[in-house]
């Protein structure tokens, strides 16, 4: 007597039509970068929220690359857990970074993509500055 496979449910059967078209435009909006792919195994928790600020705690297991996103306000970093992690700018310069457990970083406002390339997790808590206000360049009078 023959068992059941558990993988009988992913038997080759002829696609549906609806599916194939939604695979298609998926795949057309992720091409035209209106639809950000998601990083495999990066996760991004949200610890608080409010006006002022936004804090996130961020896992980055090693060989995860992310897409690139925008950071609208600068914000600090706290490493949890240290490691290697590759920073992508706009413009495709790439810094990499050697972070410890307790280092403190401060990031401006940035358009990049974060690798960690690795062999130990990267976890940091990122803290955006919404409410921050540009420095004053001196020699200016205030609020102008």
């Amino acid at each position: 007597m023959r068992t059941p496979s558990r993988f009988a449910a992913f038997s080759a059967r002829p696609a549906s039509p609806f599916l194939l078209a939604g695979g298609a435009a998926l795949a057309g909006l992720l091409g035209l970068g209106l639809i950000a792919p998601t990083a495999p195994g990066i996760t991004k928790t949200t610890v608080l929220e409010n006006d002022r600020v936004r804090a996130q705690v961020n896992d980055y297991p090693p060989g995860a690359r992310g897409p690139e996103h925008e950071h609208a306000v600068p914000r600090v970093v706290v490493v949890l857990e240290g490691g290697t992690l590759e920073v992508r700018g706009e413009a495709g310069d790439v810094k990499t970074l050697h972070l410890k457990a307790g280092d403190v970083v401060w990031r401006p406002a940035e358009r990049h993509a974060i690798a960690n390339p690795g062999t130990t997790p990267v976890r940091v808590v990122e803290i955006d500055i919404r409410d921050c206000r540009p420095a004053p360049v001196p020699g200016t009078p205030a609020g102008s």
